[in-house]
């Protein structure tokens, strides 16, 4: 997950990050942060980003116009405007904006925003599993668990088996969903289907047992609460 902050203020910049570390950290994530003092570094960088925080009156112009050239070349990037002013939210509601933000911003409206686009992200999202005939585009939602099978690895989705040749730790970079859990050095799982926690196994519900290593059972159990909390 790539997010980006553009805004002319540096403390902004830098509030609006440590509020992302500690959002993900809390739901176990990860994602890569980039920080913009103008519109036009921004635009030029043109990377392939998931989310922006974008401050609507830069010191280059105007977050609406430096926007709407992003959203040319990247059309599902979600957009969170900033602004000291609540008449500009007309405006920006023209590019299909995701959230509108009145500074001072509030921890609270930004864990709320994340909140939601987390959710969205996380059930649109798509992986690809590599098999040596052909590759499979699915969505992460429907895998149930990844297992590491010698050289190759097992990808369990609610419609059958695919035997990748892509390692485990590959597919763990890839997903970097608070829905997933590395349980064991070959496994990962989708605590969406979990349905029985025991000391070394894990029961799906569709009856089927992985692996939970004992090293690993503490932190995953904790991982799992902060995961019904967050779904809820």
């Amino acid at each position: 997950m790539k997010i980006a902050i553009c805004d002319d203020e540096q403390v902004i910049r830098e509030e609006i990050n440590a509020m992302l570390d500690e959002f993900f950290a809390a739901n176990n994530m990860t994602c890569a942060v980039d920080q913009f003092p103008t519109g036009e570094s921004f635009v030029k960088v043109n990377g392939d980003y998931d989310l922006v925080f974008m401050d609507y009156q830069l010191t280059d112009g105007n977050g609406i116009d430096f926007a709407k050239r992003v959203r040319e070349e990247n059309k599902k990037i979600f957009i969170i405007f900033s602004t000291s002013f609540q008449e500009h939210v007309f405006e920006s509601f023209t590019l299909d904006t995701f959230r509108y933000l009145v500074k001072p911003i509030s921890k609270e409206s930004v864990f709320s925003a994340l909140q939601a686009f987390v959710k969205i992200y996380q059930t649109d999202r798509k992986i690809i599993i590599n098999t040596l005939d052909k590759d499979y585009f699915v969505e992460a939602d429907e895998v149930m668990y990844i297992e590491a099978d010698k050289k190759y690895t097992t990808v369990r989705t609610t419609s059958g088996y695919h035997k990748s040749y892509r390692g485990i730790s590959k597919y763990e970079a890839e997903i970097n969903n608070s829905h997933f859990y590395r349980t064991h050095r070959s496994y990962i799982v989708n605590m969406k289907y979990i349905s029985v926690i025991e000391k070394k196994t894990i029961s799906l519900n569709n009856g089927e047992k992985i692996v939970i290593s004992p090293k690993n059972y503490d932190e995953f159990i904790k991982s799992y609460m902060s995961y019904l909390k967050y779904k809820s």
